[in-house]
């Protein structure tokens, strides 16, 4: 009885919305399940989410598990702890099982070939006859595979192989950099593990799933089916559209071993506490990388075997894994030593994630983060300068933000090594051998300082890739990008004005066109950056010929087309120009807006035809 009072005050604490004003759980003690639903309720109704999937558990005990809220709004069915959740992307974890299972039983290899064991499989490594891609880069997203592209992420025909779901992303199967050298997740990679459990067990990846994992733990509920339509088994995905709510439609992505698990708390919780009383003896290999150099060089934080550890308050180290996909955002985490974990399935878990491990670690001492040891001074400066970000996850996407934008500047300030970065603090990196460090609040380390096989200085940080270069060269970037938007922001409200001045008849409307041809252009680069917010909130969309893929592709190369014939004019009528601060302005303006221009056309974003990537 203790053990369920204690659990329904926390739940009324971790599910109040989080707001400075809300009354503690020893200003509102929750005693019934009644004042437990109708915490829940307030949480469903202020934070707009229809329906909620929670379990929490220890190595000996199911603490709770349920589904709140309205599975579907239209049959007002209400979510139970069997109502299914789409786990999205902790599916890897499953089909991590499967693959480790498959090794146990030594029908596979670890280090087995991808193009001996799956020749099938269509894809380019450079790099192949000393560095294949192996089975356990599959698993560690270290093969160097871009994810899934624009339009061959979701997946609509329900009756594609799992052959066939590679196939149509075989775009993305090239290997940026060597098998084994970065971490960068892909989707694709887990595809492909899915197809090989076929292969390899002569099962359907869901029926070998069912029978080798999901039945002996005891997840009777779950499934892979992809359902059409809502119905009252599955939870339906909404968003709230300031009025009401808005139904999402089922979209699935391709391949089923990267995301394609349906889920229920009931069953979850069966699952969770199946990972803390470890049982399988693979476990404990799959929660630690192996594959990347930062792994052989010690450094154990990263992503493992469709297990990654995350420090959800800098506390304690928790394993498992999150995924997200339209309308649920889903989370499993456990601590082996604490002997507890929990799920959640919601449109925003974060909102929730921190406040169960808050819970679950509270009465519990922290412990002793590994001690740090004297390095010296030479060693640590040898560290200094600046680390760019070269493992982006979409290479068209992420590259061009995270190699300007994600990199560290490591800097030794009196007798420590200091870290920081864009919208990174700085802080001090505590050494726990003559390479590898830890940030202060962190009890393990994250921080590798090697060499990689060009001799370039690299640094990890869990297992994120990141190469040494010049910060003049990033710096140059980045102010070249700022000037050239702020040239942008003063065309546009130049055309403006001159436009004023045209309407009043004080410049003539030949003049106005072409002192605006610039200004043309930077608005037509906002037309097409609108397209892409508005596609950002509904991912759909990308992927297909519509409306909005099809402005960005045209105002992507307008905005080219314009700003290069805006320059090209300022250029031609540069001596024509009578105001001396007029032909000025027009000449830098221009100039700087045609370097953004460039950079666009490095990065591929200029004519980027979405349905097509």
């Amino acid at each position: 009885m203790t053990k369920k009072i204690l659990i329904l005050i926390y739940l009324n604490f971790c599910l109040s919305p989080f707001k400075p004003d809300a009354q503690s759980p020893t200003e509102f003690p929750i005693k019934t399940i009644a004042q437990l639903q109708d915490t829940i309720n307030n949480i469903l109704t202020t934070e707009h989410q229809s329906a909620i999937m929670l379990a929490v558990v220890t190595k000996d005990t199911i603490l709770f598990s349920n589904g709140f809220g309205i599975a579907n709004i239209d049959t007002k069915q209400k979510a139970t702890s069997q109502t299914l959740f789409p786990m999205a992307s902790i599916t890897k974890t499953f089909t991590a099982l499967a693959i480790m299972r498959l090794v146990r039983q030594g029908k596979l290899s670890l280090d087995a070939d991808l193009s001996k064991i799956a020749p099938e499989i269509a894809f380019t490594n450079k790099w192949g006859k000393n560095n294949p891609v192996k089975v356990i880069h599959l698993l560690e997203h270290t093969s160097g595979f871009d994810d899934l592209r624009f339009n061959t992420f979701w997946n609509n025909n329900l009756n594609i192989t799992e052959l066939q779901a590679i196939e149509k992303c075989k775009t993305s199967m090239l290997c940026r950099w060597r098998p084994g050298e970065r971490e960068a997740y892909s989707n694709i990679g887990y595809n492909i593990l899915g197809y090989l459990i076929e292969k390899v067990s002569g099962l359907k990846y869901e029926d070998y799933l069912k029978k080798e994992i999901l039945l002996p733990i005891g997840m009777t509920n779950s499934n892979f089916i992809i359902p059409v339509k809502p119905n009252s088994v599955n939870a339906t995905p909404y968003e709230w559209s300031g009025t009401n709510y808005k139904q999402i439609p089922f979209l699935q992505i391709y391949g089923k071993g990267s995301g394609a698990l349906y889920s229920c708390a009931d069953d979850m919780a069966k699952f969770v506490k199946f990972m803390i009383n470890n049982g399988d003896a693979e476990i404990e290999q799959m929660e630690i990388p192996e594959s990347s150099p930062a792994a052989r060089s010690g450094l154990k934080t990263g992503y493992g075997k469709g297990i990654k550890v995350d420090f959800l308050n800098y506390k304690f180290p928790f394993y498992g894994h999150d995924g997200a996909g339209l309308g649920f955002n889903s989370r499993y985490a456990y601590n082996r030593a604490l002997k507890a974990g929990f799920v959640i399935c919601c449109s925003n878990p974060n909102l929730f994630s921190d406040l169960l491990i808050n819970y679950l670690t509270d009465s519990l001492q922290t412990p002793r983060p590994i001690p740090s040891i004297s390095v010296s001074k030479n060693t640590l400066k040898s560290y200094e300068g600046y680390y760019q970000l070269k493992s982006p996850r979409f290479e068209i996407l992420n590259k061009y933000l995270e190699e300007l934008f994600h990199g560290y500047h490591i800097e030794l300030k009196g007798d420590s090594l200091h870290s920081s970065g864009f919208k990174r603090p700085d802080q001090v990196l505590l050494p726990v051998t003559s390479t590898i460090f830890r940030k202060p609040n962190e009890n393990l380390p994250s921080f590798l300082f090697t060499t990689n096989q060009e001799g370039s200085k690299v640094l990890y940080e869990w297992g994120t890739y990141y190469e040494k270069t010049s910060y003049t060269k990033i710096l140059v970037t980045k102010i070249l990008i700022l000037g050239s938007l702020v040239c942008g922001l003063l065309l546009f409200l130049s055309t403006l004005f001159w436009l004023f001045k045209a309407l009043y008849k004080r410049l003539t409307w030949k003049e106005y066109y072409r002192r605006s041809l610039s200004g043309f252009a930077v608005l037509s680069l906002i037309i097409a950056f609108s397209s892409l917010a508005y596609m950002s909130a509904n991912v759909p969309l990308m992927g297909t010929v519509n409306f909005f893929t099809i402005t960005f592709y045209l105002g992507t190369i307008l905005f080219a087309a314009l700003s290069i014939a805006g320059f090209v004019m300022t250029i031609k009528r540069f001596g024509q120009i009578k105001n001396k601060f007029t032909k000025w302005y027009l000449l830098i303006t221009t100039t700087w807006l045609l370097a953004l221009v460039v950079f666009f056309y490095h990065y591929d974003w200029i004519g980027l035809r979405m349905w097509s990537y």
